[in-house]
């Protein structure tokens, strides 16, 4: 993902991810619905895949979810423009 930071082709990608880890079509994914609770039926360890499937797309590192106190995910939106967040600051820090 280099170049310019396009949020809207970010959030169609994360939709998508999370669309393939619980097999089900992208449009089937409410932008709304939260990626941490029960709404998609996410358990811990897809989550976990599912983290590691956006940082290998996206070529960034998500913030430890797993650290006491961290602050849990919000709704599909909100992971990404997180995601968007991180890419933009890979690209201002110059990608290796």
């Amino acid at each position: 993902m280099d170049g310019i930071i396009d949020s809207d082709l970010i959030l169609a990608r994360v939709r998508a991810l999370i669309a393939e880890s619980l097999r089900q079509p992208a449009s089937a994914i409410p932008l709304d619905a939260r990626v941490d609770g029960s709404e998609l039926g996410i358990d811990s360890l897809g989550l976990i895949k599912l983290m590691v499937r956006i940082e290998e797309t996206f070529d960034i590192t998500m913030p430890d979810l797993a650290a006491p106190g961290a602050a849990p995910f919000g709704s599909v939106r909100e992971v990404a423009a997180l995601v968007a967040r991180e890419v933009a600051a890979r690209q201002a820090g110059g990608a290796q």
